[in-house]
């Protein structure tokens, strides 16, 4: 029997190393390190960013092929395959204009939309609407997302929406672009005196040629080696291959990342060093009550589309990475093999002294008050919600999904939920819904210790015909949400197979 792991701070989805595995499946066997090497690549990236300017953050972007990759790509201010980040202020507004020039020849695939994901907003036009939103080839896209003066400060992003080609735009192509809130720093000053670190994971074909006939729909291939390659997409870090952070040994910096993969989990860890955890999918961990500021740990998974913010150490020897471990998916899943993401140097010009040494994370401002800051009344009702596959399709609850489906559930404004959420396939999946945020209360059956908001959780897969499970309080109170919306899988080549649904807020 395979010892069972609720970590200390269970963040599972977000689970410690202390678990090894991946989404509390079968322990991962130690894989050594590759040896280091010196140096490393050209800096880390920057995207241009868009700060509002009145109260409203206005982005005008166009679609189109990239002639250097035969893939679609935004083009922002006539750079192409750029996307620029949005920093807003709770209480501000994202407009955003899309203008699709995608061919028509390349059919469904030229379609486009956008999802703004993880913001607690509305779900109707012109909002953050997936479902009648669509432009066509030679169409365009106006949206106008009000975010809530009490939204949660942090890390979401955005990203095209249209089934079932969210893969192809957003997994192989890549398009994706970060969102930040800002007011976490208010609420953690020592936030305010590091180097902030935007960094968006993607794992991208290298040209349209190249892409593998479409991801296959079911996983019946055995996954004999985890740590075994995933051939046809490379690991970028803000689009370049393992580029150099300049960091000098004991400065602090604050990174937040993006999981903007189609189907990676990322297992993020510093050599030799630890990371000080302080957010997950936009919500500072000590917004859940009882739950302290930070957590020190010396990994955390994060499954695609989620979030993770956290303080790097700069280590003291020379050509430490920043890298992904190994993960296991499950017999049935795609290989997660280790990679580089990023070599931390020292600068050559010394570090600005005031963010060398320790500082402290204590709590100053306190977060929003909002529905998030009270414990959940009891749940309304409980719901069952199960994952499941054979060799054409993906299933929620025994559905492949459709677009012109009626919603699976419909929920009442103003409460909350238990949902237990089922997997009864041979490899992990990645529970995800629009709109709003839930609390992971359990895994395969362990409470975990300190629950915490999130809107993508791992949910294990069956081992020994037992199915894996996460039991979730479902937050439908905030009456932004009203109207229809979609829970998924955020492995994006499941959704597009069918593991998805919609459910309705009235």
């Amino acid at each position: 029997m395979r010892k069972r792991c609720a970590p200390a701070l269970a963040l599972a989805g977000l689970m410690l190393a202390a678990c090894g595995g991946g989404g509390g499946g079968p322990a991962v066997v130690p894989q050594p390190l590759p040896t280091r090497v010196p140096g490393g690549g050209a800096p880390l990236p920057v995207a241009p960013e868009v700060d509002a300017v009145g109260g409203v953050a206005t982005v005008e972007l166009a679609a189109q092929i990239d002639p250097a990759t035969a893939l679609p790509a935004f083009v922002y201010r006539g750079r192409k395959g750029v996307v620029p980040t949005i920093r807003v202020k709770p209480g501000d507004t994202i407009v955003v204009d899309v203008v699709n020039n995608l061919p028509a020849a390349h059919g469904m695939q030229s379609d486009l939309n956008l999802h703004f994901h993880g913001l607690t907003v509305s779900p109707n036009p012109p909002a953050d609407d997936v479902i009648t939103t669509l432009a066509m080839a030679g169409g365009s896209l106006h949206y106008v997302v009000p975010i809530p003066k009490n939204q949660e400060p942090g890390l979401y992003w955005y990203h095209p929406h249209v089934f079932p080609e969210t893969d192809f735009q957003v997994g192989q192509a890549g398009i994706s672009g970060a969102i930040v809130i800002a007011g976490l720093e208010r609420h953690l000053p020592g936030l305010a005196k590091m180097k902030e670190r935007l960094i968006l994971i993607r794992q991208v074909a290298a040209t349209g040629a190249n892409i593998m006939t479409r991801m296959r729909p079911h996983d019946e291939e055995q996954n004999n080696n985890p740590c075994g390659p995933d051939p046809g997409l490379t690991v970028t870090t803000n689009g370049a291959v393992a580029p150099a952070i300049a960091i000098a040994p004991g400065e602090q910096q604050f990174f937040r990342v993006v999981n903007a993969t189609g189907h990676k989990n990322l297992k993020l860890a510093v050599d030799d060093g630890t990371i000080e955890l302080v957010a997950i999918d936009g919500f500072a961990l000590d917004k859940y009550p009882g739950t302290a500021p930070t957590s020190t740990v010396r990994s955390v998974v994060v499954p695609p589309a989620a979030r993770a913010e956290f303080v790097v150490t700069g280590p003291a020897g020379t050509g430490a990475k920043f890298r992904t471990l190994c993960y296991n998916s499950g017999p049935g899943g795609d290989p997660d093999p280790q990679a580089v993401l990023a070599v931390l140097q020292a600068p050559q010009s010394g570090p600005d002294r005031r963010a060398v040494g320790s500082h402290r994370l204590r709590a100053g401002a306190p977060l929003p008050n909002n529905a998030y800051s009270f414990p959940l009344p009891a749940p309304v009702g409980q719901r069952t919600v199960t994952l499941s596959e054979d060799d054409k399709r993906m299933y929620i609850n025994g559905k492949s999904f459709k677009m012109m489906d009626p919603p699976m559930f419909v929920v009442n404004v103003g409460t909350t939920e238990k949902w237990q959420i089922v997997n009864v396939t041979q490899e992990v999946h990645d529970f995800h819904i629009h709109q709003t945020h839930f609390v992971v209360k359990e895994i395969d059956g362990v409470k975990v210790a300190h629950p915490y908001w999130a809107d993508s959780v791992v949910v294990p897969h069956e081992k020994n015909g037992t199915p894996g499970t996460v039991t979730l309080l479902m937050d439908f109170r905030d009456p932004v949400i009203r109207g229809t919306f979609m829970f998924h899988c955020h492995i994006l080549d499941h959704e597009d197979s069918g593991m998805m649904a919609k459910i309705q807020a009235i």
